[in-house]
């Protein structure tokens, strides 16, 4: 093989974003098909994707406080209006942005938990410094060059780079950023944009089995190492293409970006392809001027990719396996610019959606009036009590790890059913409201709703009803229950058509889930 021949062939394949181990041993490489078996899958079958909002979303405009007199002060042009958000929480007067429709419905199925105020102390309003923060899992006054991912991964999987999976354990789509997959011991992912294009790429430029043998010199060994990765680089592509082959989707994805990133992704899937970590990202959020129509757009194709890419997971019957979350590596100012868009700012929702999630608003809306010394606003929750609880309650990962992972113990929230979702006595990890049902409710048909519950331990419930004026008109439960599952008859006959809101409070607890009512 001709030297200018492998230097092309190496730069195409940096070019297409293969990323290799790089603290790899000479003569200890394996390739991909003959790792070791004995390894199985230490994931256990769960998927994380992770969409990255490049530019620093507007939380403010996105999970909106509507109610807030100090809001429409603040953005005489950007604030909406109570009437035209979609209101998911009258009670605490919280809305979505009115082109979110696909979140607000999996909101009211439960599947969307928001997090509100997420950030971390000191926030770094650098696009490339606070992207670096977030995939690092780091702090504002560290430097780190790994990803918290492929720390986890590095624990998790302790034989990497040794010997390597049989498909990617991380996989980028539009995202060529290199700290994500880092890990202290090597690289532990690929960037695939596309698949098909990926495969022809690689497979135009290997040659296959090598018809000589490298001289026994020390530009032979690094000959012979090279070659290694050149194989396995055609082996990931196979894995990944294969499994694009053998996938399929159900539905139609939004024609965006973003669609047709989840588009592959839930294809991959599909296809098993065994690759537990997908990270995409969709462009455009550093919203400085003319926020309003370019916000919609992005926030409109958000909502409807999440909503077409777990719809088509529920099709195939893989749903459960999968948690998406949303980040951005800061939210804007509380006040709009003269530019009518809003400059860097703090702290800024996100949002975690499957089937494991226990939906709802986690933490309230942010205090336009107590601000930093900026006048920014203050974090209400850091971004790696999320990651720790991903972690944990996705991975199944110990705290220890997690701590590990994350260099500190940041605590957890409880937006997620754990992997096992009782403990050994048999009794619920945590609280869940489930979705009403039948939803929507019909007059007519004098149903009998089912109002299910679950209780990890014994404890007073209150179950109360709200019309979306937030005016209380029944209540469903006021006792003791036992710890389990649980089930109350609601028989609304005595409700006009209309939207209500159905609250379940328990030692400190609370959340709440809408229901329809129509003659």
């Amino acid at each position: 093989m001709q030297r200018r021949d492998f230097l092309r062939r190496t730069l195409e394949l940096s070019a297409a974003g293969l990323i290799v181990p790089s603290a790899l041993q000479r003569g200890s490489f394996l390739s991909p098909k003959t790792a070791s078996a004995s390894s199985g899958d230490p994931f256990a079958g769960q998927i994380l994707v992770i969409i990255n909002l490049n530019g620093g979303n507007d939380g403010l405009n996105t999970v909106v406080p509507y109610n807030d007199a100090a809001y429409s002060a603040a953005r005489p042009t950007l604030a909406f209006q109570p009437g035209e958000v979609l209101q998911i929480e009258p009670l605490m007067g919280t809305g979505l942005h009115p082109a979110m429709t696909g979140f607000e419905s999996l909101y009211n199925s439960g599947e969307l938990a928001i997090v509100q105020g997420v950030g971390y102390p000191n926030m770094n309003l650098s696009h490339f410094r606070g992207t670096d923060i977030w995939f690092s899992g780091s702090s504002e006054d560290q430097i780190v060059e790994t990803g918290w991912l492929a720390r986890f991964i590095e624990k998790i999987f302790v034989e990497f780079p040794d010997q390597l999976p049989t498909a990617p354990y991380g996989l980028q789509q539009s995202l060529a950023h290199r700290i994500p997959m880092q890990g202290d011991r090597g690289v532990t992912g690929v960037i695939v944009d596309n698949p098909d294009t990926f495969y022809q790429l690689v497979g135009t430029n290997y040659t296959g089995e090598y018809n000589d043998d490298p001289p026994e010199t020390r530009g032979g060994d690094e000959l012979e190492y090279l070659r290694e990765i050149d194989t396995a680089a055609f082996e990931y592509a196979e894995a990944i293409q294969d499994a694009a082959d053998n996938g399929t989707n159900t539905v139609n994805y939004p024609a965006t970006n973003l669609g047709f990133q989840l588009e592959i992704v839930a294809k991959l899937i599909s296809g098993s392809l065994g690759t537990p970590i997908f990270l995409t990202a969709e462009y455009g959020f550093d919203t400085h001027a003319t926020q309003d129509a370019a916000h919609a757009g992005l926030l409109g194709s958000l909502g409807a990719s999440v909503q077409a890419f777990m719809q088509d997971l529920e099709n195939q019957g893989l749903k459960e396996r999968v948690l998406v979350v949303t980040q951005s590596e800061f939210g804007r100012r509380v006040g709009e610019n003269g530019s009518f868009g809003t400059d860097h700012g703090t702290a800024a929702p996100m949002f975690l959606i499957g089937q494991q999630v226990l939906g709802g608003m986690y933490g309230a809306n942010p205090d336009l009036l107590n601000l930093d010394q900026n006048g920014n606003l203050l974090v209400q929750n850091d971004y790696r009590a999320i990651y720790s609880s991903i972690l944990q309650g996705h991975f199944g990962a110990s705290a220890s790890m997690a701590q590990e992972v994350l260099f500190g113990d940041y605590g957890t929230l409880d937006f997620l059913n754990p992997v096992s979702s009782t403990e050994g006595n048999g009794l619920p990890r945590a609280h869940k409201l489930h979705p009403v049902e039948p939803n929507p409710i019909r007059l007519a048909d004098k149903p009998a709703v089912r109002v299910r519950f679950d209780l990890p331990a014994d404890e007073r419930v209150l179950l109360e009803v709200f019309d979306i004026q937030g005016r209380r008109v029944g209540d469903l439960a006021d006792r003791v229950f036992p710890g389990g599952a649980h089930q109350v008859q609601w028989q609304p006959e005595n409700l006009t058509a209309g939207t209500y809101i159905l609250r379940m409070t328990a030692r400190g607890w609370q959340r709440s889930t809408k229901a329809v009512v129509i003659p």
